[in-house]
């Protein structure tokens, strides 16, 4: 008896294989390129000269091995790397056979139609039909049956004495990432050349988070992401891709969603449904080359769903309720440890104390609340807790002609304030729709849009130095309102922060609306192979109306003689006033492209496309002011004074068009090139620089599938990639190459003030693009049947021709100001990497863990800055956006101030901020300040994500932290010096300098004040936080039957639930810094959600 044993090699990865009438031991030969197992069998049992065809796209190594040996009365068993093939014992077939039925189903309960369904170890099986059903006959009660179909895991199932079945496969993570959303297109991910992370839809939409973008946080290597406010509606979410790389005026990526490029401004990704959502990728190399004068940034891709052939119509119904509050509470002094601060403060400067210590007693015990108060200005303001309501409902489903998803989704935000009226709501509606209209043409009609509303108190955002800023600085010593009653009380400057919140003092009201559509047509050439004609069409709309009114609003004194109340107004409002404005933006683009996709001889593979754009915008914008209303009723314009109006307004138009293609190279999935450009040109610039080439190269190699790999069992991928790419960043001020007038009032004309025209801007003729170019280096590895996978970058980009301003200056009689010019230029590099591990224990324990590093430095290159005397003061050679600041290294103390030889600023005392002599020349000066070496722009982030499923129950976390970061807290807040800047934070008052605690280690208070400049309020902003977390269950098959339902889940989850870091003593949530503001903004928004979906 002879046998034979073929080593061939194996990855677990699908496989494609297509050849028709060939013999078995051909088939075998090809599969030996391809595969990694070793056939062993008799030579007698098995007819390798026998005629077969294999058609195999993307399937498992079962389905290629069940092709080849299908009719041949074997039966096999995978043993390691080994398939043993025997022929079926006649003892065997006399165990009672029977037919089997059943039905197979995703976990939505929606059919999976053209599942595979073998008896193991046989080549007996079918697949499933439109409705998802199967039959299979002469099958053993001691079978099992293994069930595969593209996307699913793999799954087997006992036959037993049961005849019916309903089999519900999980969807493959990996799998699903096996095709990736490129520009233009998509591609294979094992055939990708680029840089490039994606997310899914079930990852997108599992953060109760109402801004999307703020919910990719800690998902996505190299993609930094902050949210700077829990301002509801806007968050001020920042995104980096892999930090930041110019000191322009533009550091945003750009946004493509369904293949058109639209502007973030519109809330095209952080207002977005993300139940609209089905993945998102980020190209972060030279694959934005293919959007050119745009991609210097990084380019994010977002793909919406669609329907599905032959999926029946699905209802899915979700909502969530959320639980809202700010993540910290900013820990402001009491009205004791106020009092005690401020006479220390009056100590130091040799004053007598402004309280005494009877009244500091009664600030503390609250035994005379009326006249000693101790309010918490943030508490009286605002909620414990807010309310946030999300709702959705979409329909999906399919046949082979047509394809439709419908949804609609609406949210409700409750903000912070205890005033009733302030809100942010949205409501979102999408169709998108897909037709055959015969074998050759397609087509597709997509429609979005949606309403988004928001009215907050009459100073506007919450943030900055508006509403929070009076909550902040407003003392504890100053009564919030009376005892007993609602009336408010003269607060700092004669107001008080609950009547600014109020309806009474007005409102500001913002509405936006926007419509987005979109027509595609493809058309497959039918006499040329591969090639089709792709047709886009899209027309954009946005509007948003602004109103803000702000009315007279009142406070009360109170006569504790005749216990009566006198209402006098508030003087920061002395009459009504009405600002309104309405801005509106269109954009229409076109594209075509000719795509050409074929494979020769199996192994060598062509997938290129040319194409054209074409795209133009319009906008205006149109303002007006009235003051002095007679009433605050009917708070509309012509009801102002006329007398007092003014107005403004602008119009403008921009266009675009461009060439772009790309090429690429597969031979056999091992050896990748490809080839992309985009030929942009923009009216943003003259004629001589309108027009920009920028290309991108890239190739890859994929080691494990050489025949030296073969023996290397435990990897399934390995491979190496490469790019350069030339991006630009051409979002500037328009027409900086022509000369800008403006309107002017001061002019004379025969002895006559005249209105007239003058010039306010020297133009720059030779204006142009920013360039940046990109060099990535990367690996992707996968091991031991995919349950390991490893992904790391090296990165550089250096950006040129940054639009600054040179270090000159006009004569201040010429009214004129410079020009930008391209003279800028700055790097940044880094590393970045992803690590994942997945395993399917058993039939109910699965579990996952993974997590991403980035590491993004980036430093000035070129600036034309003034002249420094030392050299470490140039911002040349540091990060972008760096400050000059005195480095702070203690406090002073007596003994420093006795000591000629310790240099010290004029003025300094005792408990001041202990400067570092930078040059070393015995002096304090301007000199002496250094260049910072962070910003508040982490230079680390990274994330850990940990999923566990058993049985019916699912937990998801997700960590998320940065480091290398500071936050600089602002410096006339936390200081109020003389007492007449406002409140100090506790934080400062728990080691503060004094007489008598001379080892404190924050500075004194009081004037003059030396913390001005210093790092001192640099805090290190590193935090690492349980940025989500969700538990759920899902109703078992057998009781979704019975209620009638495909699918039912509920869960509870939560964002930003807990952080370790260095700010938690100041109630100043790290990641809020970059406000500008130090604390007065708003933290992140802490959400305890519980949410339910259900599928019909």
């Amino acid at each position: 008896m002879a046998s034979f044993c073929l080593n061939l090699t194996v990855s677990s990865q699908n496989i494609t294989l297509k050849m028709s009438n060939i013999t078995v031991k051909q088939a075998m030969d090809e599969l030996k390129s391809r595969s990694g197992y070793s056939f062993v069998f008799s030579s007698a049992d098995v007819d390798t000269g026998k005629k077969i065809s294999v058609s195999s796209e993307n399937q498992s190594i079962n389905a290629v091995i069940e092709q080849i040996l299908r009719g041949q009365g074997l039966t096999y068993e995978i043993q390691g790397k080994n398939i043993i093939l025997k022929k079926v014992n006649v003892s065997d077939q006399q165990v009672p056979k029977k037919n089997i039925t059943g039905s197979v189903l995703d976990v939505d309960g929606d059919a999976i139609i053209g599942a595979n369904i073998v008896v193991k170890g046989t080549t007996n099986g079918t697949i499933t039909d439109l409705n998802g059903h199967f039959s299979i006959s002469d099958v053993s009660s001691n079978a099992v049956l293994v069930l595969s179909y593209i996307g699913y895991k793999d799954k087997e199932i006992h036959v037993n004495n049961q005849s019916d079945f309903k089999i519900v496969l999980n969807e493959d993570t990996q799998a699903l990432e096996e095709v990736v959303v490129v520009g233009y297109g998509t591609q294979k991910k094992e055939v990708v050349t680029a840089a490039i992370t994606s997310i899914g839809a079930d990852d997108i939409a599992v953060s109760p988070s109402a801004d999307v973008a703020a919910g990719l946080a800690g998902r996505l290597s190299g993609v930094i992401i902050n949210t700077r406010s829990g301002e509801v509606g806007n968050e001020g979410t920042s995104i980096f891709v892999r930090g930041k790389s110019t000191y322009g005026s533009n550091t945003e990526p750009l946004y493509v969603v369904d293949g058109i490029a639209r502007t973030e401004e519109d809330g095209i990704l952080s207002r977005m449904d993300p139940n609209d959502i089905e993945s998102i990728s980020v190209l972060k190399d030279a694959s934005a080359a293919i959007y050119g004068s745009r991609a210097a940034n990084g380019v994010i891709l977002i793909t919406t769903k669609r329907g599905k052939t032959g999926l029946k119509p699905t209802i899915n119904v979700s909502y969530n309720h959320s639980f809202a509050q700010p993540t910290r509470i900013v820990k402001m002094a009491d009205a004791a440890t106020y009092a005690t601060a401020r006479n220390w403060a009056n100590i130091t400067k040799g004053l007598e104390p402004t309280y005494t210590e009877e009244e500091i007693r009664k600030f503390a015990d609250g035994s005379d609340p009326l006249n000693y108060p101790n309010t918490d200005w943030y508490r009286t303001v605002q909620k414990t807790w807010t309310h946030q309501d999300k709702a959705n409902l979409s329909l999906r489903g399919g046949s082979e002609r047509v394809q439709y998803f419908m949804s609609g989704g609406f949210l409700n935000q409750g903000t912070p304030f205890n005033n009733g009226f302030t809100y942010n709501r949205q409501i979102n509606v999408r169709s998108n729709l897909d037709a055959k209209v015969n074998d050759y043409i397609k087509i597709s009609l997509d429609l979005s849009a949606k309403k988004l509303g928001r009215v907050l108190p009459r100073d506007g955002s919450v943030n900055g130095g508006s509403m929070y800023s009076h909550v902040a600085l407003n003392l504890p010593t100053i009564l919030a309102k009376y005892p007993g009653t609602d009336l408010a009380a003269p607060a700092r400057d004669g107001d008080n922060p609950l009547v600014q919140t109020s309806g009474e003092a007005g409102e500001t009201k913002t509405d936006r609306w926007l419509f987005n559509s979109q027509a595609n047509i493809t058309i497959d050439i039918p006499w040329v192979k591969g090639l089709s004609l792709v047709g886009s069409f899209a027309y954009d709309f946005y509007q948003q109306k602004y109103k803000q009114f702000k009315n007279v609003a009142y406070v009360y004194n109170y006569d504790q003689a005749t216990g009566e109340y006198s209402k006098i107004i508030v003087p920061t409002i002395s009459s009504p006033s009405l600002t309104v404005e309405e801005k509106r933006t269109e954009n229409l683009t076109g594209n075509v492209r000719a795509n050409y996709h074929n494979t020769f001889n199996e192994v060598h593979t062509i997938d290129a496309f040319f194409g054209f754009e074409e795209s133009k915008a319009k906008s205006s914008m149109l303002k007006g002011y009235r003051g002095n209303f007679a009433s605050g009723v009917v708070p509309e314009l012509p009801f102002g004074d006329s007398n007092t109006q003014t107005n403004d307004g602008l119009w403008g138009e921009t266009a675009r068009i461009n060439y772009f293609g790309r090429a690429m190279y597969d031979y056999d999935n091992k050896y990748m090139l490809q080839f992309q450009f985009r030929y942009d040109g923009s009216q943003n610039f003259p004629k001589g620089n309108r027009y920009g080439f920028f290309p991108g190269v890239s190739a890859g190699w994929t080691i494990s599938r050489e025949a030296f790999m073969s023996d290397i069992n435990w990897l399934d991928n390995l491979k190496i990639r490469a790019s350069w790419g030339q991006m630009g960043n051409d979002v500037v001020d328009a027409y900086q190459y022509m000369v800008l007038y403006g309107l002017t009032a001061g002019s004379v004309f025969n002895g006559a003030q005249v209105s007239g025209l003058s010039q306010k801007r020297a133009p720059n003729p030779n204006i142009t693009w920013e360039v940046s170019n990109s060099y990535d280096v990367g690996i992707e590895s996968r091991f031991f049947g995919g349950q390991l996978s490893f992904e790391f970058d090296w990165f550089k980009s250096r950006r040129t021709n940054i639009l600054s301003k040179r270090n000159a200056s006009i004569p201040a009689f010429t009214g004129l100001s410079l020009p930008d010019e391209n003279i800028g230029i700055a790097e940044n590099q880094g590393i970045e990497f992803m690590i994942g591990h997945q395993k399917s224990v058993n039939k109910d324990f699965s579990y996952s863990i993974s997590g991403n590093f980035t590491y993004a430095k980036n430093n000035v290159v070129f600036s034309d800055e003034a002249p420094m005397a030392e050299e470490y003061q140039k911002a040349e050679g540091h990060p972008i956006g760096s400050s000059l600041r005195y480095k702070a290294i203690g406090i002073y103390s007596e003994s420093d101030m006795a000591d000629s030889n310790v240099p010290k600023r004029p003025g300094t005392m005792a408990g001041d901020i202990k400067i570092w002599d930078a040059n070393g020349d015995g002096e304090i000066n301007s000199l002496d300040r250094i260049r910072q070496d962070l910003t508040d722009i982490p230079q680390i982030v990274y994330g850990v994500n940990l999923g566990i499923t058993w049985k019916q129950f699912d937990l998801s976390l997700l960590f998320q932290g940065q480091a290398k970061v500071i936050n600089t807290i602002q410096e006339t807040w936390v200081d109020p010096s003389s007492g007449g800047a406002g409140n100090l934070m506790q934080w400062w008052t728990e080691d503060m300098w004094t007489p008598e605690n001379t080892d404190g280690t924050k500075p004194r208070l009081g004037t003059p004040n030396k913390i001005n400049g210093t790092t001192f309020t640099n805090i290190n902003a590193a935090f690492f936080k349980l940025k989500n977390a969700e538990i759920g269950y899902t109703l078992p098959v057998a009781v979704r039957e019975k209620i009638g339902v495909a699918n039912a889940r509920v869960y509870l989850s939560g964002t930003n639930l807990f952080s370790f870091d260095h700010m938690r003593g100041m109630g100043i949530d790290p990641e809020a810094t970059g406000s500008g503001y130090g604390g007065w903004a708003l933290n992140p928004q802490r959400l305890i959600n519980l949410g339910v979906n259900v599928s019909f």
